[in-house]
């Protein structure tokens, strides 16, 4: 009851447009997730063989990332110069195409669409919805504001592949995606009806001159973002394939316990660690939050291949993940701190762009490095920590911030 009590003091601090951006994030993150388990399976509907399939999927994957990172430049600078509520309505009008493409799927080459175009919403939509969210937030508690909002897209994207899971086994394969476009004109309503509200975040707040030498410090600032970004997304790439792979090959895991591997040592973990992560750094600073998170998580992954069996490796990465996640919330506060208030779409746009890069670039090394080392499965998980630890310097060379 404490919990909730605290809760409710924070929301009303946050005021009504902070709440109306956590529904509609939730909203979002429910209708893309809820899909997600049922496209291997539209898949295996028009291409029959497993390699096939297999291919397509890391294909599509591919795709969506190339997309969003692409996208997120535009959104990035688009989010700095005009209204921002303007760019997220823009993006929203787009998501019903996008799952009508999933719903109506006549071959393969509809479900690329789908790709293709949810990666653009992502892209342009995120960006700016992030810069309206971190100008509803009060300096004093942006760490934990920012949790409270993370959760919105922890929580739903937790519930909505049991409930595509659900739907399309006891019903259809395509009901998901039908539930999917009803909520996202659902959303594209709510949030035309209450725009009104959304406004008094949604300006960039632009100066009305800005100096060279003032462009400068941010320039070099988002420079170390961005290259911080790139190792964390390169780092956790790697990790795709490799855990994936760990769990099949050498624990001997089934579909399910898969599924539970997942939940429990990332969802869970990662919803458990917003709130006291954002407490953590409004208390003692985003940056040493960031720093301690890193160097006591990332040693963990090194553990993960002397697992003998699920329970321990499901007991290994909740601990990593739930240590490297207190610093999930301190990141997105700390960029609003560093930058000024007309540069935030840019800031959280590329970073975004920066962390997918890595993305793009790490299951290739982790798969190479997987099949070029086994049967010893040490060396990826390796790998992959170097990577996350070259964060550090990064971290080290930007300054708290003043604001």
């Amino acid at each position: 009851m404490n919990i909730f009590r605290a809760l409710g003091r924070y929301l009303s601090q946050l005021g009504v447009a902070f709440v109306l951006l956590w529904m509609v994030m939730f909203i979002i993150t429910f209708s893309d997730s809820v899909c997600s388990p049922i496209i291997p399976y539209i898949i295996r509907e028009f291409l029959i063989d497993e390699s096939a399939v297999v291919i397509m999927l890391g294909f599509l994957i591919s795709t969506f990332n190339l997309v969003k990172t692409a996208a997120n430049i535009p959104g990035a600078l688009l989010g700095d110069r005009i209204d921002r509520s303007i760019i997220v309505l823009s993006s929203l009008a787009l998501l019903p195409a996008t799952f009508l493409l999933l719903m109506l799927a006549g071959n393969h080459l509809w479900i690329l669409g789908f790709y293709i175009l949810i990666g653009i919403f992502h892209g342009i939509c995120m960006p700016s919805l992030n810069a309206m969210v971190a100008g509803l937030i009060p300096i004093e508690i942006r760490g934990t504001s920012f949790a409270i909002f993370n959760l919105s897209w922890i929580i739903s994207g937790m519930a909505a592949p049991v409930v595509g899971g659900f739907l399309s086994e006891r019903v259809s394969l395509r009901l998901p995606p039908t539930l999917s476009l009803i909520l996202s004109l659902t959303i594209l309503v709510f949030f035309i009806v209450f725009r009104r509200v959304l406004g008094i975040s949604s300006s960039p707040n632009k100066p009305v001159e800005k100096r060279e030498d003032a462009a400068k410090p941010f320039t070099r600032t988002l420079l170390f973002l961005c290259g911080m970004q790139f190792f964390s997304g390169l780092g956790n790439g790697i990790l795709m394939p490799i855990i994936t792979a760990f769990l099949m090959y050498i624990i001997g895991v089934s579909p399910a316990e898969m599924g539970l591997a997942f939940s429990l040592g990332w969802g869970i973990a990662t919803a458990l660690a917003q709130i006291p992560g954002g407490r953590l750094s409004d208390k003692f600073g985003f940056k040493p939050i960031l720093i301690s998170s890193t160097l006591a998580a990332t040693p963990l992954l090194i553990l993960l291949p002397f697992s003998r069996n699920l329970t321990q490796f499901i007991l290994i990465t909740a601990a990593a993940c739930f240590i490297g996640n207190l610093s999930s919330p301190a990141f997105s506060a700390w960029i609003a701190k560093l930058m000024e208030k007309h540069d935030w779409s840019r800031g959280y746009g590329l970073t975004s762009a920066s962390f997918s890069i890595g993305s793009i670039v790490g299951p290739i090394l982790g798969s190479f490095a997987w099949d070029t080392f086994k049967p010893n499965c040490f060396p990826p998980f390796a790998l992959s920590v170097l990577f996350m630890l070259l964060t550090l310097p990064f971290l080290f060379a930007l300054g708290e911030g003043s604001k």
